[in-house]
């Protein structure tokens, strides 16, 4: 009969201290001294590699080959080409050695959205790994640190979750199985443009230290707690949305261990006190500041910054998309509807997986707990009430509760998904590992159900990626002929449609502040949130010729609006670079500033922009 490990169902704090004891009971009376030689080999044993290196390179090595089209070029390509999402995140990572270089604040910045600066823990700033790459892109450019971390957030993630797996099921394939589950399902890959939700590697590792803390309490409280406390406070500074996330499962575990456990709880509560309080000491050492910054800092906002209701369908948990290789038109068709897309799909044989194992072995706690983890990631992944087939049945669900609370409804409920892909891998890796465990035929079927598993998770293609196209005026000397820290307006006008702007400023070092930007802000005259800056008669007028609508009579009074975003901004220099119904703006600018503009090195530049007040056609 194949079993669980039995270190997946833990120990008592007495059966961990006995056991030593009986080792100095069964231990030799006579010792002998151990020689030089046998010491290098007992070291040599110890230093020697296991198989985990191994694994971190194949998951480095799939992550790779999923954004291959990026990493042809990795210093000039990327997704989208640095527009969109992109633009955001390489802008951070250069802000952070910037700000570091010149002694500026690291969690509020002025090169953005000037004057008026963005609060930069409002928005998905990535400020540890801005730190942590801030080498490679001073000297190598944020296009590189941000494929960068594009490979590493699934590989990391992968072997991370290999790591936690193997506490439960040793198999080393088994757990890697798991981990492929999680650092490279369909969850994860919706999230291949959002850095701060891919780099997730650090959410096993936190839920594995909270099953020691609860359950398995054989380590120091204090390592424990401390280890724990510094993955929170790190978390906090890669993705907030993740981490408040992982918070929700982990008092979901909390809940279930506690009250399938109350009789033993006198004798656990001491040890789970010195590992929280330990783990609060270390996570409010690193957390004060940025949320002293987030909460009380410049340009904060207040009330749900989602307004959509981004949510899983009921079906998309075994309707492959277009994301996958093995779907079909009628099924890509209707996933391609859904509002959580295709996050949270895991196949049919992975379910039937799940069912066997709740059947088989529901009398272990390690699968009765896993089982009821993903149940409620899945849960609330499917948002406040229930969608099936794209239709709203208006059912209400349990994510509704958290509508009410504050901070939780900016949380997207379809990124649970990933917590759902988390426990998903854990489970059938133990369904693996204990069929294996069987051995005979049981061992080829083990094979063949984890080919089954992972092929219906297979990706129909890679990730694409686009030429970074930067004018070489941001990335040659020309940009630093403009005054240092001066103003700078760029055009196309950034903001949620089309963020290049942004790209190129990062390119060329933050050599200048500019206007506008795509990041969360607060609304005028109140805190509610927007993704761009506060509309202007110039931001407006800039964004409509942009979108090939034709531009305003410059006529007085639309002049003078004009110039008054222009003396606010305190603009010093004005560069249109390619961009759609590029020369109507080119024209529009020359009437409105009354003379014609230097092209250099790509685009179109005015030094020293003054708005001619008087229609010259007038004179």
């Amino acid at each position: 009969m194949s079993k669980l490990p039995a270190s997946s169902i833990g120990t008592t704090t007495e059966e961990a201290v006995a056991a030593p004891a009986e080792a100095e009971v069964v231990a030799p009376v006579e010792e002998r001294r151990e020689t030089g030689r046998e010491r290098l080999r007992r070291l040599g044993r110890r230093l020697r590699p296991g198989p985990e290196p191994v694994f971190l390179l194949v998951f480095l090595g799939l992550a790779v080959w999923m954004f291959a089209p990026a990493w042809s070029s990795p210093t000039t390509r990327t997704l989208e080409g640095g527009d969109g999402d992109p633009a955001i995140f390489m802008w951070f990572l250069r802000w952070v050695p910037f700000a570091l270089e010149h002694g500026h604040d690291l969690l509020v910045t002025h090169y953005l959205n000037y004057p008026d600066g963005v609060n930069l823990m409002w928005n998905t700033s990535l400020p540890l790994p801005g730190l942590v790459l801030a080498p490679v892109t001073t000297a190598w450019g944020p296009v590189l640190s941000f494929n960068l971390l594009l490979v590493l957030s699934y590989g990391l993630s992968a072997w991370c979750a290999y790591l936690a797996i193997r506490r439960f099921a040793p198999g080393h394939l088994a757990a890697a199985v798991g981990g492929l589950i999680y650092g490279f399902s369909p969850a994860m890959r919706v999230q291949s443009h959002h850095l701060h939700m891919s780099l997730a590697f650090l959410v096993p590792l936190m839920l594995l230290a909270l099953h020691e803390i609860l359950v398995r309490q054989r380590r120091s409280p204090w390592l424990v707690g401390t280890g724990l406390g510094l993955m929170a406070g790190a978390q906090l500074l890669i993705g907030e949305e993740l981490l408040a996330m992982t918070a929700l499962l982990a008092f979901a575990m909390f809940l279930l261990v506690v009250l399938t456990n109350l009789r033993r709880l006198r004798e656990r509560w001491a040890y789970a006190a010195k590992a929280f309080a330990v783990a609060l000491v270390m996570a409010s050492a690193i957390i004060v500041w940025p949320l002293s910054v987030q909460f009380g800092g410049p340009q904060k906002i207040h009330g749900d910054i989602q307004k959509t209701n981004y949510s899983n369908d009921l079906q998309s948990f075994i309707l492959p998309g277009w994301p996958q290789a093995l779907t079909w038109d009628g099924a890509g068709e209707l996933v391609a509807g859904f509002a959580g897309g295709n996050s949270a799909y895991l196949g049919l044989p992975l379910l039937l997986v799940l069912v066997v194992l709740g059947v088989r072995w529901r009398g272990s706690p390690v699968v009765r707990l896993g089982l009821a983890l993903m149940a409620v990631a899945a849960v609330l992944s499917l948002g406040p009430t229930l969608l099936v087939g794209g239709e709203d049945t208006g059912i209400p669900l349990p994510w509704a509760f958290f509508e009410d609370l504050p901070l939780l409804p900016s949380l997207i409920p379809a990124r649970l998904a990933q917590l759902t892909a988390l426990f998903a891998g854990l489970l059938v890796a133990l369904f693996l590992h204990a069929v294996w465990a069987g051995g005979g035929w049981r061992r080829p079927a083990a094979i063949v159900v984890a080919v089954a598993v992972l092929m219906r998770l297979w990706p129909a293609s890679t990730i694409a990626a686009e030429e970074v196209a930067t004018p070489s005026f941001f990335t040659g000397p020309s940009v630093q002929a403009l005054p240092r820290d001066s103003v700078v307006l760029v055009l196309p006008w950034a903001y949620r449609r089309t963020s290049l702007a942004m790209t190129w400023q990062a390119e060329a070092g933050l050599w200048y502040r500019m206007p506008g930007g795509y990041f969360i802000g607060p609304q005028r005259d109140t805190d509610q949130p927007r993704f761009d800056a506060i509309p202007s008669p110039a931001s407006i007028t800039f964004g409509r010729i942009y979108g090939g609508q034709p531009p305003p009579r410059l006529i007085g009074p639309m002049r003078r609006a004009l110039a008054r975003d222009f003396i606010r901004w305190r603009i010093g220099s004005v560069v249109v670079g390619p961009m759609p119904n590029q020369q109507t703006m080119v024209s529009f600018l020359t009437d409105l500033l009354g003379r014609e503009p230097q092209v250099v090195e790509g685009v179109y530049l005015w030094r020293d922009p003054v708005v001619e007040l008087r229609d010259r056609s007038r004179r």
